[in-house]
């Protein structure tokens, strides 16, 4: 699949008028082919989620997806407003309303992290969760995604991606070696790195005696890139298979099958 098919979906997009989210969900249900680095995550841990939520359209939901996804309009508005607000003023402008009071807990900490360790002095903002679409390799098809921030630090740039959760996980670089490629083309950069900002859940920070926050750097080169495009090969070649009158067999050990299907 081409060029075209991409920048077709990405004039879409221009006049959409709504949310990403949105038109993510509109591609899902007219059955776009198309690839996202959660999709191929997905499909690896488990073709039959896959199945359940690309196939099937049962999208899924749960308190702490509700509550990373509000943290991340955190992020957004805090690295998009010229003067960021304190924690509190930061609160005040977020849909808390369908979150648990732990949950409220826990994001007002996280937003306090997010606000003590934001990227500030020499880093200047490029863009705030920017959407792209991608034609990666003529045997796959667009690759959508979107870069949760991106900023310049002299002559390089710095590609971030948060990550919410109840503990710090082992990260590899896949994702940030994506977002990468992406600011080449979009930006023409040279070098770049990528950077995962870690942010543990608690209701109580006073309490805990693990950081609640951590900051990996990881490098992001134009080499990474090619096995990168191998693994999309691979699962795309095993979702374009999929027999859509019969459900994949679950991953191995999906902790998510074992209790919702």
């Amino acid at each position: 699949m081409g060029r075209k098919l991409a920048a077709s979906i990405a004039r879409s997009f221009a006049g959409w008028g709504r949310s990403f989210s949105e038109f993510m969900a509109r591609l899902d249900r007219e059955k776009e082919p198309y690839l996202s680095h959660s999709k191929v995550a997905l499909f690896e841990r488990c073709p039959l989620c896959y199945y359940h939520q690309y196939v099937l359209g049962e999208k899924e939901s749960s308190p702490a997806m509700e509550l990373g996804s509000v943290f991340h309009d955190a992020a957004r508005i805090l690295y998009s407003d010229g003067a960021p607000p304190k924690p509190r003023a930061l609160l005040e402008l977020l849909a808390r309303e369908k979150l648990e009071p732990e949950q409220r807990r826990k994001l007002r900490n996280a937003v306090s992290l997010l606000c003590q360790n934001r990227w500030t002095g020499r880093y200047k903002v490029v863009s705030v969760e920017q959407p792209f679409f991608m034609d990666l390799h003529k045997d796959l098809p667009p690759i959508i995604g979107i870069a949760d921030l991106i900023l310049q630090e002299d002559s390089r740039l710095v590609v971030v991606d948060h990550k919410t959760s109840s503990k710090f996980n082992d990260l590899a670089a896949d994702q940030l070696v994506l977002y990468a490629e992406h600011a080449r083309r979009a930006f023409g950069a040279r070098r770049i790195v990528g950077c995962y900002d870690e942010y543990r859940l608690v209701p109580d920070l006073s309490t805990i005696r693990k950081p609640a926050f951590r900051r990996t750097t990881l490098a992001v080169g134009k080499a990474l890139l090619a096995p990168l495009v191998k693994r999309y090969r691979d699962v795309w070649s095993q979702i374009s298979k999929l027999d859509y009158d019969s459900k994949p067999a679950p991953g191995y050990e999906c902790w998510k099958c074992k209790s919702r299907w």
